[in-house]
């Protein structure tokens, strides 16, 4: 009897231990995925101002890939994901070659193409609201394609795409030249690298980015962290997420940054070593347009605070306040392609005329196009294109041969 209590006793002992230390270990892991839960069902239905918040399948691009000719990466064909900021929910699909298209490409002879970076891609609206959309509704017996891609692309990137593709030239390329990235850091970011004996472009790197092989586009100086490392882990659950943000947080010092009270350089009209080697680019693409029978049409994208009063000001508050009054930019980039002979829309006056009239035409803190926006640009394009369509239609077309020297 004795031994049976014993045996007894040290059974319940041993259970009591187990209860004590399962119960409170299953009360935190389930708290934790309770917590997980909520969050990940929250940013999906609100998603927050701070993309850092949201899982990075749906707050990045996750497009690309690296490629060892053209320009440092290309686009992953017939591929789809979902984009999601707290501004904007779409969806972005390639089609056979990579193109964010909804049709296939076969070879087709294209009569207009659009090249640029993020606002041509259509960054924050579907595709069927960008500028070129609204150009191939305005057109629908004519082939109307859009080249372009965000993240770094240059004019030098389409150089070495179109020369490499000369088959792809179209009879009209419209290229949307946002100043503020081309003749600045994307063009002082670029490698690039040509053939000793043709001096064609063989690729255009990248100083400062890479991509990952989840097709992702990152910084070299940040790599992203191993998924299987607590890190990775972190960033992969939006408990951890939000764990990250709040550490961030608690550690800045609050402290605006501050803005300068005079204009910029660039923003005066003033084109530095960087600005004149774009435009450089720009021009060699005039020129193998012009070889190819062709016509380029540069549609000069001002930034945001140009255009209205929006947050994202890079200036102090007078100084933005002047740079919607003027446009220095826009005057020196015009009078450089007029003495080029190269078209040039310059949409400041009709995007401030709509700003004025209530009509918002960027995000207010993504600072890209809305629909509304591309409207307004597809529409200033389809009204010169409608102008100098003898010019830009007519007549057959004869290619030269490329000569990149």
């Amino acid at each position: 009897m004795l031994r049976l209590y014993t045996r007894f006793s040290k059974v319940a002992t041993r259970r009591s231990w187990y209860v004590r230390v399962s119960l409170p270990l299953f009360l935190v892991v389930f708290v934790l995925m309770l917590c997980e839960g909520l969050f990940l069902v929250y940013y999906n239905v609100v998603p927050p101002k701070n993309y850092n918040l949201i899982a990075p399948a749906k707050s990045r691009l996750h497009i690309f890939q690296a490629s060892q000719s053209g320009n440092f990466y290309s686009v992953k064909p017939n591929y789809e994901q979902d984009f999601v900021n707290h501004e904007f929910q779409i969806g972005v699909r390639t089609n056979n070659i990579g193109l964010r298209e909804d049709r296939d490409f076969h070879g087709e002879p294209v009569d207009i193409a659009f090249i640029g970076d993020s606002f041509t891609f259509g960054w924050g609206v579907e595709a069927g609201e960008r500028y070129s959309d609204v150009v191939r509704r305005a057109y629908p017996g004519k082939r109307v394609l859009s080249y372009s891609y965000p993240n770094g692309h240059s004019p030098i990137s389409y150089l070495a795409f179109l020369q490499a593709h000369p088959e792809l030239m179209p009879r009209v390329l419209v290229l949307g030249l946002f100043a503020f990235n081309d003749l600045a850091e994307d063009t002082a970011d670029a490698i690039v690298e040509r053939d000793p004996d043709t001096g064609c472009i063989d690729r255009v790197g990248s100083k400062t980015y890479a991509v990952d092989e989840r097709g992702f586009i990152y910084a070299n100086d940040r790599p992203p962290p191993d998924p299987t490392s607590w890190q990775g882990i972190l960033r992969n659950l939006a408990i951890g997420r939000t764990l990250i943000v709040s550490q961030h947080q608690l550690a800045s010092t609050g402290k605006p940054r501050a803005k300068p009270e005079g204009l910029l350089p660039l923003d005066s009209g003033q084109f530095d070593e960087t600005a004149q080697l774009a435009l450089g680019h720009v021009a060699a693409l005039d020129q193998l347009a012009r070889d190819q029978g062709a016509t380029l049409l540069v549609f000069y994208i001002p930034f945001v605070s140009h255009v209205g009063d929006y947050p994202v000001c890079l200036y102090a508050p007078e100084t933005c306040d002047l740079q919607r009054q003027i446009n220095p930019l826009g005057e020196a980039l015009v009078s450089w392609a007029e003495r080029r002979g190269i078209h040039f829309i310059d949409p400041l006056t009709r995007f401030r005329e709509l700003e004025a009239s209530g009509q918002r035409l960027h995000f207010e803190l993504d600072g890209h196009w809305t629909p509304t926006g591309h409207a307004a640009a597809g529409e200033l394009i389809v009204e010169y294109l409608r102008r100098n369509e003898e010019e830009f239609f007519s007549g057959n077309r004869v290619k030269g041969t490329i000569m990149c020297r």
